[in-house]
């Protein structure tokens, strides 16, 4: 298994379902060229663990596949893909679910 397929497969579980398409076809683009992991033990993320990593330098936060650039545009509603920066080795992305 490749790692495209490995991150996106460790997010579905994370979840006990698929990750919206957008958010996976942005991981099949990016996975490779960012370097992104997933921590099979810690891969969930909250609004805490949003607002405290915005301010962060190289955090990324992805929507509907789109990288979110202000807070006013993040909907918590909708689930979203937080990447954060681990210098010179990637990125750990987080899932963030809304809750239903």
């Amino acid at each position: 298994m490749d790692q495209t397929t490995w991150v996106i497969q460790v997010l579905d579980d994370s979840n006990n379902r698929s990750i919206e398409y957008q958010n996976r076809s942005w991981l099949r683009q990016n996975v490779e060229k960012l370097h992104i992991r997933v921590c099979v033990e810690d891969c969930v993320a909250n609004t805490f663990d949003i607002a405290e990593e915005w301010a962060k330098e190289g955090s990324i936060l992805i929507q509907e596949g789109k990288r979110i650039q202000f807070k006013a545009d993040f909907h918590p509603g909708k689930e979203a893909l937080l990447l954060i920066n681990l210098k010179e080795d990637g990125y750990l992305v987080f899932l963030y679910s809304p809750k239903e």
